[in-house]
């Protein structure tokens, strides 16, 4: 995959919205513009590409063998295969590449449960992120041999195992205490809200790093998933003012508001914004 077909994945992305998407393909596009962004030559994906293909074909031996559909994706894709969470490295930038994730069979949360949803959705299943903050999980919705379907969440960074509803509510109080009481925590997000939050990790520790220009190539690739999203443009802004790059938080700003995002209130949050950063040029 070249860079410009990378590009152009990524501008699909925005024209779909939050249409569902090609998403653990997406993700690998992401991880070429990271490589150009450094610039690094394009890898060969050959080898990711073949690597998902060998989720798909490990959940369908475990289904073959009469093993319900969201214990097949954690028989195949953790027990077949060895994925799972990086316990040892959390915050190393490899758990949110997904090229160095199929690698490693290691990963954040968010990347491999972008694998799951691949390999659930080639198997013909519903699957999508869950609206869990601070530890993602995935919901899967299949049909039975009765012809009626189930719905499992599974936690992809451990082991992938269908969660009970005890368990479930034993991990939302622990990495996200209240939400366990809320039925919006479990309820399904769009595939560009996974793949963002997969940049967001990268994003965040790249800052954290003190790598501003690794930070503003990764919101460079969020802003042109979704660019309407005014977080976005805020916190690009923002970046670029706290370098002194003040024109150019000018222009990001510019941009956004020339293209008629936002309702009224946030045009003008946006606008107020936009005028602070021009008294500090004039």
């Amino acid at each position: 995959m070249s860079p410009e077909t990378a590009r152009a994945a990524l501008d699909a992305v925005a024209a779909a919205g939050d249409a569902p998407l090609a998403i653990a393909e997406t993700a690998l596009a992401l991880a070429v513009l990271d490589r150009a962004a450094a610039g690094l030559p394009a890898p060969e994906t050959r080898a990711c590409l073949e690597a998902l293909d060998a989720t798909v074909a490990a959940v369908a031996e475990a289904e073959s063998r009469g093993v319900a559909p969201a214990a097949a994706l954690a028989a195949g894709i953790a027990g077949r295969l060895g994925y799972t969470g990086d316990t040892e490295t959390y915050d190393d930038l490899a758990n949110a590449d997904l090229i160095r994730v199929v690698e490693r069979r290691r990963g954040l949360p968010v990347a491999l449960g972008i694998l799951y949803i691949h390999a659930a959705r080639a198997r013909g299943h519903r699957a999508a992120g869950l609206n869990v903050p601070s530890h993602f999980l995935i919901g899967v919705e299949a049909g039975e041999r009765s012809g009626e379907a189930r719905q499992w969440a599974l936690d992809p960074f451990n082991g992938g195992q269908p969660l009970g509803s005890e368990a479930l509510r034993e991990l939302l109080r622990r990495v996200a205490p209240g939400a366990e009481a809320s039925p919006a925590a479990l309820a399904p997000v769009p595939d560009r809200a996974v793949l963002l939050r997969l940049q967001n990790n990268i994003k965040l520790r790249r800052l954290q790093a003190g790598d501003t220009a690794g930070g503003l190539a990764v919101l460079d690739r969020m802003r042109r998933m979704a660019p309407e999203l005014p977080d976005l443009v805020h916190e690009q802004a923002a970046v670029l003012a706290a370098t002194g790059a003040l024109k150019a938080a000018s222009g990001v700003l510019r941009e956004w508001l020339d293209a008629g995002h936002g309702d009224p209130a946030t045009r003008r949050a946006l606008e107020d914004r936009l005028a602070g950063i021009g008294s500090r040029l004039n």
